[in-house]
């Protein structure tokens, strides 16, 4: 029987050694294979396979350019490869993050080398004999006929099958995918109670997830990470659920964990990057988008989004440093973007945060032109897209505005994001803190710092040191109500004790124009006021 099953399988190998890929020719023809072609990198392996059909893929994880995880990424994310096929992943690693990230991809099976002779055979006639068990099943779900694979999967467990756990599990996974959570979630009940399965575990709680029962999920996955801490899918979603719930700081960590232990996986790292920006911890987010980026170079899931972010992180981490780093940082963001869409298709989403963060960029550059040129191109799409936009982007343009000096069409991005999320109280604080100070978390915390330097340097009677310092505050947060108040305050005084420094009046002046026409219930109106009329400004 299995010779039967080698003579009528078709074998793709692929390995970038000669030597490597003759081997296992010579190997499966002992077999009985005769239909065997070969790639030698991991682009050709995708063309193969999309011109024409395999049954077994024996793919070697070190590969130029692609490596094996881009190889099976792609051949699953646009269904190149059939269920009726089957993928082998063959690496000389053994070391436990390699064998975690070959788990975490779901191979059909990992072999390492050396490929034993006995141990290729053992693995391919399992794989062989179980695919044409589950044959028809594989094939309904090849063709989206996905009643009948159900059925053909309960007549398997009605039989007492010894597929019949895999008929379960299939099952089970095919009421999720058509979004009969209900039938789902009885499936998994049912092989719950007679065996404690971790797929099962993690299955139900998919399920609660989806219908937003976040407490029976959270015990499922509690359940499962206590017995079996190196599942990376139930970190995957119990990271979920900690943001949905409102714990993010607790997901970073989770998801800190698990690419850790599985430093291959891409989107795990987008996710963590994702996180890290909820949590305002900026150089967490730079480090996982940087990898996210650097691994997904020559995978499917190298996406736009990853860049912008990427790009985002760089330029919020910018802001918080000295003038000689922050342009290093802006300037790899830059570059960053540019290669996005240089080689990537943007969409229209993408590209309006492209063009937000290419402007805060030049801005911080003093690149008055480039950042008005990317302003201009966000503004022309947020007419298209503005509404679909999530807040955050529709803010982040908004403070991009309004550190560009355009105050009214600044406020009428915010006045629409009112209309829009009014009842989001985190949505209504941050339009208040952009309005206050429209700068970066990092940038608000350096320039607190400095303005306490300041205020110790007027207490000492420096007004010169208290002068330079200050104008270093309103570098990172140039409109500041207090920071720029303090500003004009000592310049005052040190003018009125050095009439020669008057040309510093002119400062002052700038520092109340930025400020505009503070509203009378501000908290500082009353010292704007009276600076106001010290300079003679009413």
């Amino acid at each position: 029987m299995i010779t039967r099953e080698y003579r009528n399988t078709r074998f793709l190998i692929v390995d970038s050694q000669l030597e490597g890929r003759l081997l296992i020719e010579r190997r499966l023809k002992a077999l009985g294979a005769w239909f065997i072609d070969s790639a030698v990198d991991g682009t050709q392996a995708i063309e193969r396979c999309d011109k024409g059909l395999f049954d077994v893929v024996i793919c070697e994880y070190h590969l130029e350019g692609r490596n094996g995880q881009h190889v099976l990424e792609e051949l699953r994310e646009r269904h190149i490869l059939n269920y009726t096929a089957v993928f082998i992943m063959v690496s000389a690693e053994t070391t436990r993050e390699m064998v975690l990230s070959a788990i975490d991809h779901q191979p059909d099976a990992y072999i390492t080398k050396p490929i034993a002779e006995d141990v290729l055979q053992q693995r391919l006639d399992t794989l062989l004999i179980d695919g044409e068990a589950l044959y028809n099943i594989r094939h309904a779900m090849d063709m989206k006929r996905y009643s009948e694979a159900i059925n053909l999967c309960e007549d398997k467990i009605f039989k007492g099958s010894k597929y019949a756990r895999w008929c379960e599990k299939t099952v089970a996974d095919l009421y999720f995918r058509t979004k009969s959570y209900d039938d789902a979630l009885r499936t998994y009940q049912r092989v719950l109670s007679e065996k404690p399965l971790i797929w099962a575990q993690i299955g139900i709680a998919r399920v609660y997830l989806v219908m937003e029962d976040y407490a029976k999920a959270e015990v499922q996955l509690a359940n499962v990470l206590n017995v079996s801490s190196n599942c990376l899918v139930a970190h995957d979603l119990m990271a979920e659920l900690l943001v949905l719930t409102g714990r993010s700081q607790e997901a970073q960590s989770l998801l800190t964990g698990a690419v850790s232990k599985s430093p291959t996986a891409i989107r795990r790292h987008a996710r963590l990057g994702e996180v890290c920006v909820l949590n305002n911890d900026v150089d967490s987010a730079t480090e996982a988008y940087r990898n996210a980026v650097r691994l997904g170079e020559f995978s499917i899931f190298n996406k736009p989004e990853n860049h912008v972010g990427f790009a985002r992180a760089l330029a919020e981490k910018s802001e918080s440093m000295p003038m000689e780093l922050r342009a290093r940082h802006a300037q790899e963001a830059l570059e960053v973007l540019d290669k996005a869409a240089a080689t990537m298709s943007l969409s229209d989403t993408c590209q309006f945060q492209k063009s937000v963060v290419d402007a805060k960029l030049h801005h911080r550059l003093r690149d008055k032109a480039s950042a008005d040129q990317s302003l201009s191109q966000a503004e022309s799409l947020y007419q298209r897209i503005g509404i679909q936009l999530e807040s955050r982007d529709s803010l982040e343009f908004a403070e991009a505005l309004l550190n560009s000096g355009k105050d009214t069409e600044a406020e009428s991005i915010l006045t629409h994001v009112m209309i829009l999320h009014g009842t989001d109280a985190n949505v209504v604080k941050r339009i208040a803190d952009i309005r206050e100070e429209p700068v970066s978390t990092g940038a608000k915390q350096r320039a607190a710092e400095l303005n306490k330097e300041g205020i110790q340097a007027v207490d000492r009677d420096d007004m010169k040191e208290a002068i330079q310092i200050f104008s270093e505050a309103l570098d990172y947060s140039p409109r500041h109500p207090a920071l720029n108040l303090n500003m004009v305050q000592v310049i005052i005084k040190y003018v009125a004790a050095a009439p020669a420094e008057s040309h510093l009046l002119e400062t002052a002046r700038q520092c109340l124009h930025r400020l505009g026409n503070m509203a009378e219930s501000h908290r500082q109106y009353a010292r704007y006021q009276h600076l106001k009329k010290k300079l003679n400004m009413e």
